[in-house]
């Protein structure tokens, strides 16, 4: 795609005010590249031959595409080229978070012509996944209400397989939704149910029994939102080490913080919590690692433990 084209795409989208726009429904981009390249060519042609009227038929129309042989642009076919690399991966939700990954990584240019999001966790928007995998997505105002043992719930999502759309309820939290919305990703990459699929609530805290598939979707949702190097990239920046060991110092500098440890920092879960949640340490102010990645505290505390970022000693 040209930078023309690229550039024609950036403006549409600043007056549409649609970041979106022209990204169709299989991940690729609609007819305005097109339309743009064509236009490039008539005025430069038009100059070069010094004739205003050149390439206008008899009708008063213009013969542009056969005068000039103007193709359509080559659609940027991210959603196959990310589905090939996707292959094979039923059941192994870590493994298909990062090719995922680096899938959108490597698309990246197409997927924001109108320039790459500096933060790396802005490219982890699971809105933007989904819509280069082929889906649609829409967020809705309610998706109506379901009964779970015994408790009724907000629907927080819904896949449509046949249909190939994602469908989000605005009546959650943003990190609800967000979570969800990378658990509905991860069953659109993993697994093959047909018709709808609904969900409840979801943020990466819930331990309660479940199915196969639904616990699949969650571990994907995690790796996929909060990745291994970059979640121990910023752990290590904000706490000066690759594993923190709550001894004297570490005590310390939380109790300094604000953090009354003893209360916090009963179990190895609760010390997770804690560092997932303090915006201060060591004298230093910072955004939470939960609000760094847009996560629950709660699902970042069991990263940080899947990852083994933590140690609990006693005293």
């Amino acid at each position: 795609m040209s930078d023309a084209t690229m550039e024609a795409i950036r403006k549409s989208r600043q007056i549409l005010g649609n970041p979106y726009a022209h990204l169709d429904g299989e991940g690729g981009f609609s007819a305005l590249p097109a339309r743009a390249e064509a236009e490039n060519y008539h005025i430069p042609s038009r100059l070069e031959l010094e004739n205003p009227y050149a390439y206008q038929n008899g009708s008063g129309g213009f013969d542009t595409e056969e005068a000039l042989e103007v193709k359509p642009a080559k659609r940027v076919d991210i959603a196959e080229t990310i589905k090939q690399s996707l292959r094979g991966l039923r059941g192994k939700p870590a493994e298909a978070a990062r090719r995922l990954q680096e899938a959108i990584w490597r698309d990246r240019e197409a997927i924001w012509p109108d320039g790459v999001p500096e933060d790396p966790v802005a490219m982890l928007d699971p809105e933007i996944a989904i819509r280069s995998i082929g889906f649609d997505f829409f967020m809705e105002e309610t998706l109506g209400q379901f009964v779970f043992e015994g408790e009724q719930f907000e629907v927080a999502g819904i896949i449509d397989r046949d249909r190939n759309t994602v469908r989000l309820s605005r009546q959650l939290p943003f990190v609800t939704r967000r979570f969800t919305a990378a658990h509905e990703l991860g069953h659109a990459l993993m697994h093959e149910q047909t018709g709808l699929h609904r969900d409840r609530p979801l943020d990466g805290s819930s331990n309660a029994p479940r199915s196969k598939t639904e616990v699949e979707a969650d571990q994907f949702a995690s790796c996929y939102l909060m990745p291994e190097n970059l979640v121990r990239s910023r752990f290590g920046k904000i706490f000066g080490t690759k594993k923190f060991v709550l001894d004297d110092t570490a005590r310390f500098f939380l109790e300094t913080g604000g953090v009354n440890v003893d209360e916090k920092c009963t179990s190895l879960r609760g010390l997770a919590r804690v560092l997932a949640s303090i915006q201060t340490f060591s004298g230093r102010h910072f955004d939470s690692l939960a609000n760094q990645f847009h996560v629950s505290i709660e699902a970042m505390a069991i990263r940080l433990e899947e990852l083994g970022l933590i140690c609990w000693q006693e005293r």
